[in-house]
């Protein structure tokens, strides 16, 4: 599943879907920063949904004018809009942007720690050099969390023998980098290896890449940034209410807590239903004479 198709559904289950909002200014000649109404912004953040019109001419953005899509401001690059000009702003008004929901789903991703992973089997990317004494995975495997097996051949043709057979290895996750016992352990470049392990999940950085989280775990996913909308809707409304002294949300703020605790609850409980349980693996035995890596 995309980002963007996740945020879609997210923002129909708890009503945060684009309000249609149109704006009129007027020019003077000077002024070249427009300020939209609160009840304007933030704007949506999908491209088409928004247009900006001076006189009737469309106005195309970071060309003529840049815009603050969480604040609403409206700045013109270089000309202000003449005395008398109509400034028209149409547009999709959220509580949350694209990239506000992106950030609560990384959140969300990150607060499942290692608890949630994905296995990997890297036969491609590794290959030893004549005397090593480690090998690191950041480049390649850099979500791991941990290595079960450590393998090697000489060719394709051969099978795969456990490293631990020759010498004792260990992983070390903090470095994620594998120490080997002894220098002469390996003494050809280009021998094959191949890693399984496991590695947690990568977090995405737009919201059209992809969500690397198995489908099954898409509940929890969702319990957790309900929770945290609901969250950031009582954090957005305690600051309206100091400066306003007065409630003007549509939800009261008791119920906004209650929501924000309920969807919490329902996020530990399947996350404790569904966590997965790690694969088995055997300890390799240590091997005499096969160093203290």
């Amino acid at each position: 599943m995309l980002y963007s198709a996740l945020i879609t559904q997210l923002r129909n289950q708890v009503g945060d879907t684009r309000r249609r909002t149109h704006v009129d200014f007027t020019g003077d000649g000077t002024t070249t920063i427009f300020q939209l109404p609160t009840d304007t912004f933030p704007v949506l953040d999908q491209s088409g949904t928004y247009i900006l019109k001076v006189a009737g001419t469309t106005q195309t953005e970071t060309t003529n004018y840049t815009l603050d899509k969480d604040a609403g401001t409206i700045v013109f690059v270089t000309t202000a809009p003449t005395n008398g000009q109509a400034v028209t702003w149409d547009a999709s008004a959220v509580y949350l942007t694209d990239q506000n929901w992106l950030d609560i789903i990384n959140a969300v991703i990150y607060s499942m720690g290692d608890d949630f992973w994905k296995e990997f089997i890297d036969t491609s990317n590794f290959t030893a050099t004549a005397n090593m004494l480690s090998l690191s995975l950041v480049a390649s495997q850099p979500n791991a969390i941990a290595v079960y097996e450590f393998q090697r051949r000489t060719a394709t043709t051969e099978d795969w023998d456990p490293v631990e057979n020759d010498v004792n290895w260990r992983y070390d996750r903090d470095n994620n980098v594998i120490y080997i016992g002894i220098r002469d352990a390996f003494t050809l470049t280009g021998e094959l290896l191949r890693i399984r392990g496991l590695k947690k999940y990568t977090i995405g950085t737009a919201v059209t890449d992809t969500l690397d989280v198995q489908d099954k775990f898409l509940t929890i996913i969702e319990y957790g940034c309900v929770a945290r909308y609901w969250r950031w809707r009582y954090k957005s409304v305690v600051e309206l209410v100091s400066k306003m002294s007065q409630e003007t949300s549509r939800t009261p703020l008791q119920e906004l807590i209650m929501l924000s605790d309920r969807f919490d609850r329902l996020y530990e409980i399947d996350k404790g239903k569904l966590k997965p349980g790690k694969p088995a693996h055997i300890i390799p035995p240590y091997k005499n004479g096969g160093g203290r890596p």
